[in-house]
Formats: structure tokens, C-alpha cells, sequence
């Protein structure tokens, strides 16, 4: 699979947990319409007035939630997360966007060879350029490194 539609996936990854922790739905029947309603349609492109395909990778995509439910069906993953964060503010008061990009690294890193863990990474960062600003960027940026040192 190509670099492109590995992110795409990962951008859709994002999606399916953001619509899980807002909604508590089933994240397999989330991810089960996601893969029926939107692969290979077309949306509007933002930029223009051009509509894009919007693509992923569907087994890649199953195999991200499967990392998602292991990572976050452990007993201590909140309070693995909430340990490495230095404000008073908790994980479970982020914004559900900020969880979502952070579910979506610690679950896929957990799960990655030790060489491919820095590429995967940043590509996160990169695809989650599309739903946050720099300050929110910086935020996972700084709890996700320290994390992932610890795995």
C-alpha cells in the first residue's frame, strides 16, 4: 500500500474514534457503515469546487480498530495517559478531536515495529494538521513522545 493511502486510512482511523467516543456506538458498526457509506465516494473538496474520491485502505482500517480496541480495552490506559500529563487538566476533559488523534497513535504505535514507529508517527502529526491548530498539535506531540519512550 502507498504512503498517500496509508494516511488516508489513518485520517479516516481518526474519524471512526472521534465518532465513537462522541457518540459510545459500537466501534465495529461505526467502522462497519464508515466502509460502507464512504469508501470510494466522492466528497467536496474544500480548496475548490472540485469533488475529490475519498479513499482508504479497508483492511488496513479494520486492522487500526482492532489495535484501538485492544489499546483502549486495557484496564490503565487512562490512567497510562493521564500520568505522562503535566496540567490539570485530565485526558478524559480534552476535546474529543485531541483524544481521538492520541487514541489513534498510542493504539497504532503500540502495535508497530520499533523502525517504523518515528514514520508512523509523523504521520499522524501530518494528517492531523487537517483537524487541529499548532497549540493542540503540540500538546499530543509532547504527551505522545513521552508515551511512546515508555512502551
Amino acid at each position: 500500500m502507498n504512503n498517500r493511502l496509508k494516511s488516508k486510512t489513518r485520517l479516516s482511523f481518526i474519524q471512526i474514534i472521534f465518532q465513537h467516543l462522541a457518540t459510545k456506538n459500537d466501534v465495529k458498526e461505526i467502522l462497519n457503515i464508515f466502509d460502507k457509506n464512504y469508501k470510494s465516494t466522492f466528497v467536496h473538496n474544500f480548496n475548490n469546487k472540485d469533488k475529490i474520491k475519498f479513499e482508504f485502505n479497508s483492511t488496513f482500517l479494520k486492522k487500526l480498530v482492532n489495535f484501538y480496541i485492544q489499546y483502549t480495552t486495557t484496564a490503565d490506559y487512562l490512567h497510562s495517559i493521564n500520568r505522562h500529563i503535566n496540567f490539570n487538566r485530565k485526558f478524559e476533559k480534552w476535546d474529543i478531536i485531541n483524544q481521538s488523534i492520541l487514541l489513534a497513535v498510542l493504539s497504532e504505535i503500540k502495535e508497530t515495529e520499533l523502525s517504523k514507529i518515528k514514520i508512523t508517527f509523523n504521520d499522524y502529526l501530518n494528517v492531523s494538521k487537517f483537524f487541529i491548530d499548532k497549540s493542540n498539535l503540540s500538546l499530543i506531540n509532547g504527551v505522545a513522545d513521552i508515551m511512546i519512550k515508555n512502551f
